[in-house]
């Protein structure tokens, strides 16, 4: 899981993100080109409104018209073509002096200026007016907020005294709601959506693009646990012909090549035992003759004596060397946990020590009798060899116990002596690794085969005068 949640993190962090920020960026783009273009199309509309209805009056006439001249013909004449172009084009329509004093308002609504009322609206647009007075020319105002809260543009245009006299006494603006404003909010609202979507694609992508590179990663990684633990027969099969396929051939060629070390090395140590075994056996013999042949005063009997135990020592290497090298595949079945650990107990128990055992109760360990009973024996005489030699006596010394945790049994061997230090700790389960003057250094090394060979595994804790070694076998395998 740590290996699928860091490449889905890293997929998403390479993925997604970069994905979202550039989608985010073409939104916020797109939006503001859009705006400004409907913006302007707006105020370019409106502008062309303002210049025609700045054709259908006369300046000169409006220009004198004062407060309470509304019955003018003048005015009358003025208001009627302008609300005529009002109703065909939704604009309204407002003429105003350089003062921003309010000639004509089409307006009907509450807000509508009167006869040289002031337009204060006109007057926050004096810089684009300027244009419009001095260089007659057209000119268009910000998008601004109306009495009712809606948006508002207007467009703005001259309006000359006479044909003759092109002057601009007067100006025309042209107000119209700014309805681009809902097309806005649509296409905000689809952005949104786009970019919901994109992003439930992008991490479903990512989701499958990690499910698919994990999947053979975890299989990479089941095989080298097994290649780690010794089991090299199964082949790292993984159909691909990316980096990972490349990788899985690698290994398996590594698998192989440490198969046909070991068969080498097991072939080896075979060959060597059964070459040593037959002249052993023959001096195991004459050795045995020679000691009868002495009389039982000789002093050379004792000699005889101490060549036939150092030939027994010989045989028990030999007999190592031949049972690592030819070490079986495990036949599961199920053990009684109890009766197994007081049989090993009986075995172990020396003149000094009596080995201890906690009770098991119904526990049973699924694994092959005879090579849990030599993985135990082994580890249990090391336990009584190390507490004779820190001086314990009794039945405090060494202890045996077995206990249940999780999905794993841990058979427990326990015993009082002298620590054992970290850099030798390290070194203790390697093959012909001994601190001891006479050994092989096989029988650890053959307690760590037998676990792997059952899915399971040796631990070790030494420290104030305590030593524990646990053989952690699975429940079921």
């Amino acid at each position: 899981m740590r290996i699928r949640a860091t490449i889905l993190v890293k997929l998403l962090v390479a993925l997604v993100i970069p994905t979202v920020a550039l989608f985010t960026l073409f939104a916020v783009v797109a939006f503001e080109v859009s705006r400004r273009d409907l913006d302007d199309e707006l105020g370019q509309r409106l502008e062309t409104l303002a210049a025609s209805a700045a054709t259908q009056v006369r300046g000169k006439y409006l220009d004198k018209l004062r407060a309470g001249d509304e019955n003018v013909i003048d005015y009358q004449n003025a208001m009627k073509r302008l609300r005529t172009l009002a109703a065909a084009t939704g604009a309204r329509f407002i003429v105003f002096d350089r003062d921003f004093l309010a000639r004509v308002d089409t307006s009907t609504g509450e807000d509508r200026l009167a006869l040289r009322a002031h337009d204060y609206r006109a007057k926050l647009d004096r810089e684009e007016l300027t244009a419009v007075f001095e260089r007659r020319e057209t000119a268009s105002s910000v998008t601004f907020v109306g009495n009712d809260d809606k948006w508002y543009k207007a467009g703005y245009a001259p309006i000359r005294t006479d044909d003759d006299d092109p002057t601009a006494v007067l100006a025309v603006s042209a107000q119209a709601p700014a309805s681009y404003f809902a097309r806005l909010d649509d296409l905000r609202s689809r952005l949104f959506l786009w970019g919901a979507g994109l992003v439930l694609v992008s991490i479903l992508a990512a989701v499958i693009a990690t499910l698919l590179i994990t999947r053979n990663v975890r299989r990479l990684a089941s095989a080298a646990e097994r290649i780690g633990t010794g089991e090299l027969r199964a082949k790292v099969r993984i159909a691909s012909n990316d980096e990972l396929g490349q990788l899985a051939q690698s290994m398996d060629r590594m698998r192989e090549q440490l198969l046909e070390r070991d068969v080498r090395m097991q072939q080896m140590l075979a060959g060597i035992a059964h070459e040593v075994r037959n002249p052993l056996a023959g001096m195991t013999l004459f050795a045995g003759i020679l000691r009868d042949e002495l009389p039982d005063g000789d002093e050379r009997r004792s000699h005889v004596e101490r060549i036939q135990r150092e030939l027994g020592y010989l045989e028990r290497v030999v007999n190592e060397f031949l049972e690592f090298a030819r070490r079986a595949k495990p036949e599961l079945a199920d053990v009684e946990v109890a009766e197994l650990l007081a049989e090993i107990a009986q075995l172990v128990t020396s003149d000094a020590i009596e080995v201890a055992v906690a009770p098991a109760g119904d526990t049973v360990a699924r694994a092959d009798r005879g090579q849990l009973r030599r993985a135990l024996i082994n580890l249990a005489k090391n336990a009584v060899q190390a507490a004779t030699a820190a001086g314990h006596r009794g039945k405090d010394a060494v202890r045996l116990s077995a206990a249940v945790e999780g999905d794993e049994l841990h058979l427990v061997v326990w015993n009082r002596g002298q620590e054992i230090s970290p850099e030798t700790s390290g070194k203790l389960f390697e093959p012909f690794f001994t601190t001891r003057e006479k050994g092989t250094g096989l029988g650890l090394a053959f307690v760590r085969e037998i676990a792997h060979d059952h899915g399971g595994r040796v631990e070790l804790h030494s420290a104030d005068g305590q030593t524990t070694f646990t053989l952690v076998l699975p429940i079921s395998v």
